[in-house]
């Protein structure tokens, strides 16, 4: 299409070829929220990660020494002629760098460093013993302190302990000499010194002032004051408690960081948890009986006489014998696995008494010097909570400490929401300087920010590593939002994943505010409401790998719609994602019983089987709890499989209608780049095959295992089949270049001599899926192993692409692809759980997507998905909404049904972007504002398309902004209807 002439304050891309743009040139004005979107493998990422900020970070790199650059110039360059304009540049994407459970979201927004701060100055100590506070007392609060009590006879004393190296003799000479001869009391460790005797209403506040001084200096910083009557009143000038004669050190910032020796639990060293016997693997079928081997680890020979101990110690304690061990009561399960109290040891002097699974362990890692009982401990090894510190990271002194009654360690278990509310409404002690307040103020700011965009369920001690990547780019977001950078390029990767519909205004709020302080954003997206809020949208297509890489459309999103492109069919409800779902109620159900596990308020859970059912609800609700930490473990142990411990929950009953359970998450496939797709499903063995059946290879002798950059004598001996070379740089990023031998084709050169169909093994690899589906067209058994991964939207990959380079959206169809393959071939009625299949799913991808789900259907799997996404839950079977918020306000179910039945739940948010969905794209209404917040222009009309409102035939209208205009026509003609209906409802409606 003709391109708009360049801005002059605008990003200019001249020629770009990178992967399969197709010498690609455009203006995009900078200062402006910019959506790119467009089908999968259409080039997006090419564009906007791959080009736009892979040139602004390499004009960075070029600030390096020489030194670095003689690496780095190595590196491939975008494939561009030339970009103009382009500013300091920021990319916010999905990738969760994150392994190692020290960082946490306090470690990742650095609230926790400000924490850590604002406890060592403001937060107040108290005992460990009386629970009281421990305060530094002075004359002046110690005078003050008494004077409010009753008029009495008072007695001020100092203690004086008696050193192990002197006698009582030795120190009454010493006080002698000072003048001290009087004693309240005597024993043989302590000495009570009378420092002086009066009335404190009858002397003077000086005299009392110069006894307390004195007490304090030889009693070092130790004072009591005795009544005529009843126990002494303590004070100290130190951080000691007088009561419990308990010293406490001094409050530091590293006192409160469990990533310093300082502050860190010695036993756990600050992770929180520790390695041991996980009950769960031990008794993993809990369905079995005690006679019938529940305990896995007796089973063997080696250990026969421990399952025969537990059989005659049952027999004598009456515990039963023969039910499954599920049924027991809880006290029989702690009898076998805790053991006896009575217990002495093990095999030595036997009591006769039962020692426990538990001291059973013990005793073999006593033994653990012998190679296979640690082989045997590690089978059974799981990490638990540290029960030094409780799961708290920090020595138990640090939790002493509070501000507003509550600990650093209750404050990080907070929702990140009540921890705003709790800091807006915090008043610390007078005095504080101006650090505290700026402390405070940014403590409240960063509160604001995750808020802000949607974490509010979130604790600060929650594992960075445990985070979705929308999170990741959510908490990144609030960082940048921190930062207030003007004149910079934030290049964003799909902010809406793992958002409810609900939350979306709070994302795209977000970025407004970017833009609106200077910034351009460029952001890659699907959802249609971050596209309506666009001030342009860039389309890429029309298809995707190699039918790709082109510019389809750059514009205002009133424009898309009128457009025939792929996302404007969708984007204008011309066409619809989903199927109609499933008629009919299905006869089989799963059902949890009083799932009670994180903040699931003891929910009871119906899921129908044989059917595609969504789990809704905004962030934080229960979603995930409920279906990862309670069914999937549940099932996983009812079928005698290891697992972690299911998430509390009273019963699951069903699960005989389930024969297995497929949890197809967004985890890596693998960390190896040798996998690829072609081998994940199966078709790289075929490829292989055929190679080495033609005459050449015959000829050469070669066989399958010569064509594997994986073994064997085929691959390049110079990067071993990887294809590039590892540098390490040792104070900046490892670096991969290109293998200078095989120029990163992974094989011998006599090996690619070797050709089918006019290609090369490596040139095999280097189709595309579609592509390879033609190529291969006539080899039936190749082409089965291939079409699974069209059929859910990846052929635009090539074969050969490295795994760990997919997306957490492709590497879940990839696992689906895999599974289809397998769909038709077995008989076993699996239940698959999806978590967001639709991640950087366009439209038609999620339209593909549904497809491939109904085929799983067909063959008589179960499908249970979590999403968000609006196309698949209206194209679902039945829905499960949870909430009704987030954090603790979720974790209930707040309405169940068909989608037809869930969209007239009043109070359900998901029931509400159900029908503000349905109205968007049954309307077709493009209703911007005349300005924003901006005050720039952005139109001259208020456009409605294809308006059906009652008694409209699917009508446009264009009303001038500023303008006086009247509706006019007979009674009944529509006029209400599109006034008040449409246009009134509609506007109020995306005003509130």
């Amino acid at each position: 299409m003709k391109q708009e002439a360049p801005a002059t304050d605008a990003i200019v891309i001249r020629g770009a070829r990178q992967n399969n743009l197709k010498n690609l040139s455009l203006s995009i004005p900078n200062g402006e929220l910019v959506v790119v979107t467009g089908v999968s493998g259409s080039g997006k990422s090419s564009l906007v990660f791959d080009t736009l900020y892979a040139e602004g970070q390499r004009r960075y790199v070029e600030t390096f020494s020489p030194y670095a650059r003689q690496f780095l110039d190595r590196m491939d360059k975008p494939q561009v002629d030339a970009i103009e304009g382009i500013p300091p540049a920021i990319a916010i994407d999905q990738t969760n760098p994150v392994r190692t459970s020290r960082s946490t979201v306090g470690t990742m927004t650095e609230l926790n460093d400000h924490l850590k701060l604002l406890y060592a100055r403001a937060a107040r100590l108290f005992c460990r013993e009386c629970g009281k506070p421990v305060v530094r007392d002075t004359p002046e609060s110690i005078y003050a302190s008494v004077k409010e009590r009753p008029d009495q006879r008072l007695i001020v004393t100092f203690p004086v302990s008696i050193p192990k190296n002197f006698t009582e003799s030795e120190v009454l000479q010493l006080l002698e000499r000072q003048g001290y001869t009087r004693f309240h009391s005597r024993t043989k460790l302590m000495l009570e010194v009378v420092q002086d005797r009066l009335r404190i209403a009858s002397v003077e506040k000086s005299r009392v002032i110069e006894a307390l001084e004195a007490a304090l200096r030889v009693g070092q910083g130790k004072v009591n004051i005795w009544l005529e009557e009843g126990k002494p009143w303590k004070f100290s000038t130190h951080l000691h408690c007088p009561d419990c004669d308990i010293a406490y050190s001094e409050p530091t910032p590293a006192a409160f960081s469990f990533n310093s020796p300082l502050g860190a639990c010695e036993t756990c060293r600050g992770f929180g948890r520790v390695i041991g016997v996980d009950f769960g693997l031990v008794v993993p079928n809990e369905s079995l009986t005690l006679r019938g081997g529940c305990v896995r680890t007796w089973q063997s020979p080696s250990f026969k006489d421990c399952q025969d101990d537990l059989v005659k110690y049952a027999k004598k304690r009456g515990i039963p014998l023969d039910i499954p061990f599920k049924e027991l009561k809880p006290s029989d399960k702690t009898w076998v696995l805790e053991g006896e109290k009575e217990w002495v040891s093990w095999r030595k002097s036997w009591p006769g008494v039962w020692y426990g699974v538990r001291r059973f362990f013990k005793w073999l890692e006593s033994k653990a010097y012998k190679m296979h009982i640690r082989v045997l401990l590690s089978k059974y090894r799981a990490y638990t909570p540290c029960l030094a510190c409780n799961g708290t990271r920090l020595k138990p002194d640090s939790m002493l400490w509070k501000v507003d009654g509550l600990s650093i360690h209750d404050l990080m278990l907070l929702p990140i929401s009540r921890t705003k509310n709790l800091f807006d409404e915090l008043q610390l002690p007078a005095p504080l300087d101006q650090a505290m307040d700026l402390l405070l103020a940014e403590i409240r700011t960063r509160l604001k920010f995750l808020c802000d965009v949607g974490l509010g369920y979130l604790t600060l001690d929650r594992q960075s590593r445990t985070l979705s990547g929308g999170e990741v780019q959510r908490i990144n977001l609030t960082t940048a939002l921190g930062t207030s950078l003007v004149n910079t390029l934030f290049v964003l990767d799909e902010p809406s994943i793992g958002l409810h519909p609900r939350d979306m205004g709070r994302v795209i709020d977000v970025m407004k505010r970017l833009r609106d302080a200077g910034n351009s954003l460029v952001v890659v997206e699907h959802d249609p409401q971050i596209m309506f809020a666009a001030d342009r949208i860039l389309d890429i297509g029309p298809g995707p790998g190699e039918r790709g890489g082109e510019v389809v459309f750059f514009g205002s999103p009133s424009d898309l719609r009128k457009t025939n492109t792929i996302t404007a069919e969708y984007f204008s409800g011309r066409k619809k994602a989903g199927a109609p779902p499933v008629t009919g109620v299905s006869r089989k159900f799963l059902k949890i019983e009083k799932a009670s596990q994180h903040n699931l308020k003891n929910i009871d859970v119906a899921i129908p089987l044989e059917r595609l059912v969504c789990i809704t609800g905004v962030s934080g609700s229960g979603k995930s709890t409920l279906v990862q930490d309670v069914l999937y473990a549940a099932l996983r142990k009812s079928k005698g499989k290891p697992t972690d411990t299911p998430g509390a929950h009273q019963g699951l009953r069903g699960a005989d209608n389930v024969e297995e359970v497929v949890l197809v998450d967004q985890t890596p496939i693998g960390r190896t780049t040798r996998s690829n797709p072609a081998s994940y499903v199966g078709a790289f063995d075929s490829i292989r095959k055929l190679f080495s059946n033609s005459i050449d290879s015959r000829r050469r002798k070669y066989t399958p295992g010569t064509f594997s950059f994986n073994s064997g004598n085929g691959r390049c001996p110079a990067c071993a089949g990887k294809g590039f070379e590892h540098v390490e740089m040792q104070f900046l990023s490892d670096v991969y270049l290109r293998c200078p031998d095989c120029d990163g084709r992974r094989f011998r050169a006599e090996i690619l001599e070797v050709k089918v169909g006019g290609k090369s093994i490596a040139d095999a690899l280097d189709l595309t899926v579609s592509e390879a589906l033609y190529f291969f067209r006539n080899e039936a058994d190749l082409v089965a192993k291939l079409r699974p991964l069209k059929d859910v939207g990846l052929d635009y990959l090539r074969l050969g692409q490295p795994v760990p380079t997919l997306s957490g959206g492709e590497a879940q169809r990839l696992k689906l692809a895999g599974y289809l393959a397998e769909a038709g071939g077995t008989e076993s009625k699996k239940l698959f759980l999806f978590d967001e299949p639709t991640t950087g799913l366009h439209f038609d991808d999620v339209a593909k997507l549904l497809r491939a789900f109904r085929q799983l259907l067909d063959a008589g799997h179960s499908l249970l998905v979590i999403e968000h996404n609006l196309d698949v839950i209206r194209a679902c079977d039945w829905i499960i909404d949870l909430g009704p918020e987030g954090g603790e306000a979720g974790g209930c179910v707040v309405c169940t049904g068909t989608p037809e039945e869930v969209a007239r739940h009043p109070d359900s948010h998901t029931a509400k972007a159900l029908r503000d969905y349905e109205l968007a794209f049954s309307r077709d209404l493009s209703l911007d504002k005349a300005e924003d917040n901006s005050g720039r222009y952005l139109g001259t009309s208020i456009q409605i398309h294809n308006a059906k409102e009652h008694n409209l035939k699917g009508i446009d209208v264009e009303i001038p902004r500023n303008r006086f205009t009247v509706v006019t026509g007979v009674s009944g003609s529509g006029k209400s209807t599109l006034a008040f209906d449409i246009l009134f409802s509609e506007g109020q409606r995306r005003y509130l």
